[in-house]
C-alpha cells in the first residue's frame, strides 16, 4: 500500500470533513437551531448513558462543539483511509470519488445511523434533505479520491 496515497485520502477527507463542519456551524448560527451533528453526538451520548446531556434546542458551547467536531474529523480521517485501502490507484477522480462518497452516505445515513438508532432513516427525510446529504457526501469523496490522487504523484 502506498503511504503518501494513503496520507492523500487521510488529508483530503480531512479538508471535506472541514469544510462540511464549517457549513454545519455556520448554518446553527444563521439558524440558532443545532446541526445535525450535535443532535447525532447528543442521542449517541444519551444512549450510552453519558450525563448530562444538553438540552435538544440549546446551541452546542465551545466544549461541546469541539467533541462533535472532533469525532467528525476522525470519522473523516478514516473514510479517507477506507478509501485508500479500498479503491484501486489507477482510479480516476470522479467516478471513484463520486461513487465512495455516495457508498459512504448510503453506510451511514441509510444504514449505520438509523441501525444504531442515533438517526431518524434517511427514508424518511425530505427531498432536499437527501440531496444536500447526498451532494455533501460526494464532494467529501471527490475530496478524498483527489487527495489521494495527488498525494501518490508527489
Amino acid at each position: 500500500m502506498n503511504g503518501r496515497r494513503m496520507a492523500g485520502a487521510m488529508a483530503g477527507g480531512l479538508v471535506a470533513g472541514l469544510g462540511i463542519t464549517a457549513l454545519m456551524i455556520a448554518g446553527e448560527r444563521k439558524s440558532g437551531k443545532p446541526s445535525e451533528l450535535a443532535d447525532l453526538e447528543r442521542t449517541s451520548a444519551h444512549r450510552l448513558g453519558v450525563h448530562p446531556v444538553p438540552p435538544a434546542d440549546r446551541l452546542p458551547d465551545a466544549t461541546e462543539q469541539a467533541v462533535i467536531q472532533s469525532g467528525h474529523l476522525l470519522l473523516s480521517a478514516a473514510a479517507g483511509a477506507a478509501f485508500a485501502a479500498a479503491v484501486d490507484e489507477e482510479a480516476a477522480v470522479i467516478p471513484s470519488g463520486a461513487l465512495f462518497g455516495l457508498a459512504f452516505y448510503a453506510a451511514m445515513q441509510w444504514i449505520a445511523g438509523p441501525l444504531l438508532g442515533v438517526k431518524k432513516p434517511e427514508w424518511a427525510a425530505d427531498a432536499g434533505t437527501i440531496g444536500m446529504h447526498a451532494a455533501n457526501h460526494v464532494a467529501f469523496g471527490l475530496a478524498t479520491a483527489a487527495g489521494a490522487k495527488l498525494a501518490a504523484r508527489a
